[in-house]
């Protein structure tokens, strides 16, 4: 297998080993100490929550006219976001998504389920990382700055409102997302704070980063010699590919579904170098995918060198792929990203990029504002001691946080779902 297409399929793999569904228990006995492990493994199947009556979303689209998509994009031209709405009124929530992730990915059907089931309209929404929403939503092309990214978000919510309610009535509005989407779902009520279009009742955070580019350093950090020693990236992956191809070979496979994954990743050997590289792999193909996106949108020339201008769809994009998936977040902050908000205002620093995009930009407005709440765990992979210090302070009463779950590992559990949808409806 080739060192791309390995990372294509450990990427594929830890998304599906993520899907796993069934019920709860009914007290907070979630199985994993390990926080990478928690990460990783998700919540076993027997312990999912079941959201109860399965509702089948409805693919959206929107169009901005006179859009500029490059040909080889033209297939994303739409930004595409989906719905489930109940038959009458009813509150609408909307979920954004977290990094790199789109509109209907695991975690996001998951949601909207969860929430449809507890009686909400439902809008799930791609990050503003994801390749689909740069190419056809992001009004700058450059993703990583929360707030041009916030603008964006609201921009498409407020679009999308006047849809949702040419069909059905909304009696409120609601907002969530977890992991980065967590954070863009507070700027968005910090946002709405000052405008007042929707008013929202409540917005819920679920394992936030504190600052992005705090967190994202330290997932980038685990693809370097820091994690893994004299090691490549590919060499570790690759590794833990033949293991998986073992497992694979020798089990009694009479179902390729939910359950054999979760079973295949739980039984292989992996220690906390190899679950490491798989959380910073996830990543760094969401961040490769955006940078790719961002470049050719932009004709930047940041891997695209101008003389290969026009990308057809019969050119290789392979190199440019695996080039983009060397490129660190921090990276293509300080060459791409910084340089093209300079370009924008002279007067933008490192320093201000970094706390705008973090919550210490609206510490004040978490602090006064009762309707944001915060859902998360202490062994939160992408969070320091400074930063959980950050949310007990800021929130106090209005943070539930996990002793154990790592990052995300336990949305999917009965007890976390239940605690959910009660901060919700408070």
């Amino acid at each position: 297998m080739t060192s791309s297409a390995t990372v294509l399929f450990v990427g594929a793999l830890l998304a599906a080993v993520l899907c796993v569904a069934a019920e709860g228990a009914a007290d907070y006995r979630y199985p994993y100490t390990d926080p990478y492990q928690a990460t990783v493994y998700g919540t076993p199947p027997d312990q999912i929550h079941r959201p109860g009556p399965a509702v089948s979303p409805k693919l959206r689209a929107i169009r901005i006219e006179g859009r500029k998509v490059p040909d080889i994009f033209s297939y994303s031209a739409d930004m595409f976001y989906s719905t489930a709405l109940q038959k009458g009124e009813a509150p609408l929530i909307f979920i954004i998504a977290g990094t790199g992730a789109e509109h209907n990915a695991i975690k996001m059907e998951f949601l909207t389920q969860v929430f449809y089931g507890a009686g909400f309209h439902v809008v799930a929404l791609s990050s503003p990382t994801h390749m689909n929403f740069v190419i056809s939503a992001s009004r700058h092309g450059a993703p990583g700055y929360v707030p041009h990214d916030v603008d964006d978000l609201y921009r498409v919510m407020l679009w999308i409102k006047e849809v949702v309610e040419a069909e059905q009535p909304v009696s409120e509005y609601y907002i969530t997302g977890y992991s980065l989407g967590a954070m863009h779902a507070a700027f968005l009520a910090h946002r709405d704070s000052e405008k007042g279009d929707f008013g929202f009742r409540r917005a819920l955070m679920i394992n936030p980063p504190v600052s992005l580019y705090h967190s994202v350093k330290r997932l980038d950090s685990w693809l370097t010699a820091e994690n893994l020693g004299e090691v490549t990236v590919r060499e570790q992956i690759a590794s833990l590919i033949a293991r998986f191809s073992d497992y694979y070979r020798d089990a009694d496979i009479t179902d390729l579904d939910d359950n054999f994954l979760y079973e295949m990743v739980t039984r292989v050997n992996m220690d906390d170098v190899d679950l490491r590289t798989l959380i910073g792999v996830d990543f760094r193909l969401s961040a490769s995918s955006m940078i790719f996106a961002t470049d050719v949108c932009l004709r930047a020339g940041y891997l695209v060198p101008p003389a290969d201008y026009p990308l057809t769809k019969s050119k290789p994009l392979m190199p440019y792929a695996e080039a983009a998936f060397d490129i660190s977040f921090e990276n293509y902050m300080d060459e791409f990203l910084l340089p093209y908000l300079q370009h924008l205002d002279p007067s933008m620093d490192r320093y201000t990029l970094m706390r705008q995009s973090s919550l210490y930009d609206i510490r004040s407005y978490l602090m006064e504002s009762d309707k944001v709440v915060l859902i998360g765990n202490t062994d939160d992979v992408i969070l320091n001691d400074n930063d959980l210090a950050f949310i007990k302070s800021v929130f106090g009463e209005r943070a539930r946080l996990y002793p154990t779950g790592g990052h995300c590992g336990n949305m999917m559990y009965g007890p976390f779902v239940e605690a959910m949808l009660a901060m919700v409806k408070l």
